[in-house]
């Protein structure tokens, strides 16, 4: 006697559901969020997680270095006291009697 679940059309119908939303999540580089018994879970591939405590662990240089040059000039032009005097009022308006 085989205890193991047998696959029904059900099942499959539910698989190819299922790999459909992951398929069309990771095309849009994010994850899937399913509903079983009014509890939500996200779904994301294995590789996404990080599963040491060393921040260092994924750290890919040749990405660092892209998003650092992909981001080259993005504050070219700006008014630099204008922006530091705009973020120093923000700070005084989240710390109410301390100053910077």
């Amino acid at each position: 006697m085989n205890a193991q679940p047998q696959p029904n059309q059900m099942n499959q119908e539910i698989e190819r559901e299922l790999a459909r939303r992951l398929s069309k999540a990771e095309a849009e580089n994010r994850s899937v969020v399913v509903e079983i018994a009014g509890n939500r879970y996200r779904l994301v591939p294995d590789d996404a997680i990080q599963t040491t405590d060393d921040p260092a662990a994924n750290y890919d240089p040749a990405k660092a270095m892209a998003a650092l040059e992909a981001g080259a000039g993005a504050f070219k032009g700006m008014d630099v006291e204008a922006f530091l005097a705009e973020i120093l009022e923000a700070r005084e308006q989240d710390t109410p009697g301390h100053s910077f």
